[in-house]
């Protein structure tokens, strides 16, 4: 197979080469008139775009991010002061209609009552049916009557409570992103506010049913305390990422858990020995402290609003 051979070209002396191809003189052409002009635009227009974004810099200050730390006190206060609630209610409404079938006697003799009601109220035949008649008999007050209409009054109440709850959490918790959510911090405050200062007055007057019904509905028409947990633990992510969150989350948990147990055990051994007007004015008191909290001190986290 041939290959072909190129002749490299000898080194230009430029003594040697021919005056017609000589380079004389090398003259540089000015530039036009109109590329100079557009040069100078382009510059001046960047050149006030730079001054301009120094001075929206400096006009805008940049807003500090708020400490996730500062939404604790609302979330402590809610749940402290609701933790209790459906034992207090509870507690309330099983002395009303023992007291209503004549059982409010000594805690013995409920209790010999209630045994006596639960193992012997329906006696079990089973080789004669139907059982023969018995006239009316004069037996002790069964203690059935009383768990029956609790439990009916729970069943209303938590019918009362969820309807109103419900509509006021899809509508003002869908939203927290654009109203932002220090609303969802003041409501529920609002609320147990008036719940509390409403069942005062439904214990010391001792008013019926439908008050603690009626009650119950306009505190819940506020929210709950769910709307409460759902605002704190939105604040927290806004004002946190990466593993600060995590640590804010696990932190966070540990003080709901305390403070959802100290409030029950309190309650508990109180209401053994006393009536419910001190805790609901302390329920009252930690709200209204609330409330306070988070309309002149929390700070909101979500920059558009």
């Amino acid at each position: 197979m041939s290959t072909r051979k190129y002749r490299l070209a000898a080194p230009i002396d430029s003594d040697n080469i021919d005056a017609s191809y000589r380079i004389t003189s090398l003259v540089v052409l000015p530039a036009p008139s109109w590329l100079a002009t557009s040069n100078t635009i382009e510059t001046s227009t960047s050149k006030a775009l730079l001054d301009n974004r120094q001075k929206v810099k400096e006009t805008v200050p940049l807003v500090p991010t708020p400490r996730w730390w500062l939404v604790l006190p609302c979330l402590i206060l809610i749940t402290l002061a609701t933790a209790a609630d459906p034992l207090l209610l509870n507690d309330l409404i099983v002395r009303r209609y023992e007291r209503r079938y004549g059982l409010d006697a000594s805690p013995s003799s409920q209790q010999k009552v209630c045994s006596q009601s639960t193992t012997t109220a329906m006696p079990l035949v089973y080789w004669q049916f139907p059982p023969p008649y018995q006239g009316p008999t004069q037996g002790p007050p069964n203690y059935n009557m009383v768990q029956h209409d609790a439990a009916s009054f729970h069943t209303k109440n938590s019918i009362v409570a969820l309807v109103p709850a419900l509509v006021t959490s899809i509508l003002i918790g869908s939203n927290c992103d654009i109203i932002g959510r220090r609303p969802l911090l003041l409501l529920p405050f609002l609320g147990k506010v008036v719940w509390y200062s409403l069942l005062l007055a439904i214990v010391s007057r001792d008013l019926s049913d439908g008050w603690l019904l009626g009650a119950h509905a306009i505190e819940s028409v506020f929210g709950s305390s769910g709307l409460v947990s759902l605002s704190a633990f939105s604040y927290i992510t806004d004002c946190t990422n990466g593993s600060r969150r995590t640590g804010a989350f696990l932190l966070t948990e540990g003080i709901v858990f305390l403070a959802r147990i100290v409030p029950i055990i309190a309650v508990g051994i109180w209401l053994r020995f006393h009536l419910y007007t001190v805790p609901l004015s302390v329920c009252l008191g930690l709200s209204m402290i609330a409330l306070v909290y988070a309309l002149f001190v929390q700070p909101e986290s979500v920059e558009s609003v």
